[in-house]
């Protein structure tokens, strides 16, 4: 079940990339380490269980701008960002609200099992040309593989825990 109408799904795809290009190229923060800000904020939670005030509500470096105050963001925010044309950190925002959306994983959760930013960023040649839902059924295998190579819910649980 998605988290909110595909009619939203277009500007929320835009949004998370714009989200990510602006994050790298308008305030320099190297992509994965802006991700982990971003799966820690309360904005990564609210955009995957479709608060209107993120998938909708806010451009992509307005939500930035929410992620860097929520986390502690001392970066400087550009007076005025001019994005170029779309490249790879908008398009790994773009490919993994669309994940997000039709999964219904939280990012969290793509992030820990099997498919950190970086991966995406690599897989960006080719599939950036390819429709998205090519970078969904790769990105879903390789999910599903790295969780039955690494076990049960309980299984990282109980590791977690040290027994």
């Amino acid at each position: 079940m998605n988290a909110y109408a595909e009619t939203y799904l277009p500007d929320a795809m835009e949004s998370l990339g714009a989200m990510l290009d602006y994050a790298v190229n308008g305030c320099g923060i190297v992509l994965e380490d802006f991700y982990a800000r971003f799966i820690a904020s309360r904005v990564a939670e609210g955009f995957g269980n479709g608060l209107p005030k993120y998938v909708a509500g806010m451009s992509g470096p307005e939500l930035a701008e929410a992620v860097l105050e929520e986390t502690g963001g001392s970066e400087s925010i550009p007076a005025v960002f001019i994005p170029g044309k779309p490249g790879c950190e908008y398009w790994c925002g773009w490919a993994l609200a669309y994940l997000q959306w039709h999964t219904g994983w939280s990012f969290a959760y793509i992030q820990s099992h099997g498919l950190p930013v970086g991966d995406v960023a690599e897989m960006y040649h080719p599939l950036h040309e390819a429709d998205v839902s090519k970078f969904a059924e790769i990105a879903g295998r390789r999910i599903e593989a790295f969780s039955k190579k690494s076990g049960s819910p309980v299984k990282h649980f109980r590791k977690a825990l040290g027994l």
